[in-house]
């Protein structure tokens, strides 16, 4: 044998005994597949993925929800800590803008006209559509025809209480109306009403079209003809009654031994909902007549009581499931042996199951359980009204918010952000979500410690230090300790990492902040019948 060859085989032989080998195994409970490295054969029941690369090149390994990540331009790596090696917490993937734009939400109290694509319609021509900066002119002849103009945006309508206000100057009478997507296919519309010189608004009439599906406004041209020019238009906000606040007491022994303290607490921050721990024992409320007296007490101060509880375990079919409807049955029982003064109004589950091991590898299927956790929570509560916590990130998971508008009266959502124009962007479609529903809605704000985290950014690159790899029909990422080509998959180049320090998440020790903040959520997200209140999580 010739030495080179020699030389080649041994390299080989020596490379491939020390790859990297990583083991994929069943989940538990859900069957969402367990990822790591490991050395040696796989358990019963697992498989083995070797990687090209050396044990001690590869860092962490993480599991994919989405195999269409791998198409994605950019990740972004989340890592607990500040300091220490990166461990990966979360992922996001980002396909660096060339899909077709979606739609976003309605602007609110913003001027509309610059924002709005014009198209003149009608077959005899009579419309001419013109811009004088900002303004729209629209130059009707006379005619019999239908003509006018097109004013379109990709835009989701609002579900709240709202007016359309509007100025306008020129001669002649005008109408308004708009159209959903149907509408629009039929080539009919509804009604606002008339514009002339002057100004003007109209109310939306919630009811006689679809806001999730508005295509356009059509501004039409009566016989007669005649020239208007429409210098603004904006959508804005009818705010109703602000519903009371409502707060958490994680500890039961908290309210157990200073029931005094804690609903003075409630009263100094106009707190009128109280979402308690209430302990369970052998199926049944342990100290029953104790909770009945906190709950008398909360009721003097005006103070509403929900039992509240949660682990993502909850969401694993089997004991887990029937675990957590023994809770609800508890609570039920309890309602029903003790007189109204002293029931519970309602128990909320924050059951986050996305924080389970192996989550991202089975995604569809852990919502699934979800759902069914939801629904079979719904058959033991009874008449008890059921409150679930989700995360403002939920906006787009439309099976699961559907099962959640057949087993909920409510939901609460962790809009854990601190910029208002965040906070009201992340709240908007859930609030929507409960006006179609006719479910509340509390949006849920923190002002409790949260520790630092780390972002890094990666690019699609020819060689990188994050590969995507296919581990047995599961997408994984593979984080190395130095920049490689990927031989079967996508490999991402390391472009920044930065640290996140909370203050985008958190109002923690800024409380005057957050206070001069509240007023202002409140009497916007008034505006949907489905708000129910802030909810302010770790107020100290």
């Amino acid at each position: 044998m010739r030495p080179v060859l020699l030389f080649f085989l041994m390299t080989l032989t020596m490379a491939s005994s020390t790859a990297a080998t990583l083991h994929i195994c069943p989940g538990e409970g859900a069957g969402a597949p367990q990822v790591r490295l490991a050395e040696g054969p796989p358990k019963p029941g697992c498989s083995a993925a070797s990687l090209p690369v050396p044990p001690q090149d590869v860092l962490a390994v993480y599991p994919l929800a989405d195999a269409g990540a791998a198409r994605a331009a950019t990740l972004l790596l989340y890592g607990r800590g500040a300091e220490g090696p990166f461990a990966i917490s979360a992922v996001e993937a980002h396909d660096g803008g060339g899909g077709a734009p979606g739609r976003s939400v309605f602007p609110e109290g913003r001027e509309l006209l610059p924002q709005l694509a014009a198209r003149p319609f009608g077959a005899e021509g009579r419309a001419q559509v013109s811009r004088e900066g900002d303004a729209l002119v629209l130059r009707c002849a006379p005619g019999s025809r239908a003509a006018g103009v097109l004013l379109s945006a990709p835009w989701f309508m609002t579900q709240a209480r709202a007016r359309l206000q509007w100025q306008a100057a020129g001669q002649g009478v005008f109408s308004l109306a708009l159209a959903d997507a149907a509408q629009s296919q039929r080539e009919t519309s509804v009604a606002l009403g008339d514009i002339r010189a002057g100004e003007g608004q109209f109310a939306l009439p919630h009811g006689a079209f679809d806001p999730a599906s508005w295509r356009h406004f059509v501004l039409a041209c009566t016989p007669q003809g005649g020239t208007l020019r429409l210098d603004s238009l904006q959508l804005l906000m009818e705010p109703g009654a602000v519903p009371t606040r409502s707060t958490w007491v994680w500890s039961s022994a908290v309210w157990r031994s200073g029931a005094q303290q804690v609903l003075q607490h409630a009263q100094a921050y106009r707190i009128h909902t109280l979402f308690i721990s209430v302990p369970v024992q052998r199926g049944a409320v342990k100290a029953p007549q104790e909770l009945a007296s906190f709950i008398r007490r909360a009721g003097a101060a005006g103070i509403a009581v929900w039992a509240v509880d949660g682990d993502p375990r909850m969401v694993l079919p089997g004991e887990q499931q029937e675990a957590a409807a023994a809770l609800v049955k508890a609570y039920a029982a309890y309602n029903s042996a003790m007189p109204a003064g002293s029931r519970l109004a309602g128990a909320q589950f924050d059951v986050e199951h996305y924080l389970l091991p192996g989550y991202r590898a089975a995604a569809a299927q852990m919502d699934r359980h979800y759902g069914e956790l939801a629904a079979a929570l719904r058959a033991a509560a009874g008449t008890l009204p059921l409150d679930f916590v989700v995360p403002f990130w939920w906006d787009d998971k439309l099976p699961l918010l559907e099962a959640l508008a057949r087993s909920a009266m409510s939901v609460t959502v962790m809009d854990y952000r601190t910029d208002p124009e965040q906070i009201a962007g992340f709240a908007r479609p859930f609030l929507d979500w409960g006006v179609r529903h006719g479910k509340q809605v509390r949006i849920a704000l923190e002002a409790g410690p949260i520790g630092a985290e780390r972002q890094r950014r990666y690019t699609r690159a020819a060689e990188g230090e994050l590969w995507q790899v296919d581990a047995g029909g599961t997408p994984v990422l593979v984080l190395l300790r130095s920049a490689r080509a990927n031989p079967a998959g996508a490999a991402y180049r390391l472009q920044y990492e930065r640290l996140l320090d909370g203050s985008a998440t958190t109002f923690h020790s800024r409380e005057p902040a957050l206070l001069q903040l509240l007023p202002t959520l409140e009497r916007s997200f008034s505006a949907w019948p489905s708000f129910g209140g802030i909810a302010l999580h770790e107020l100290r």
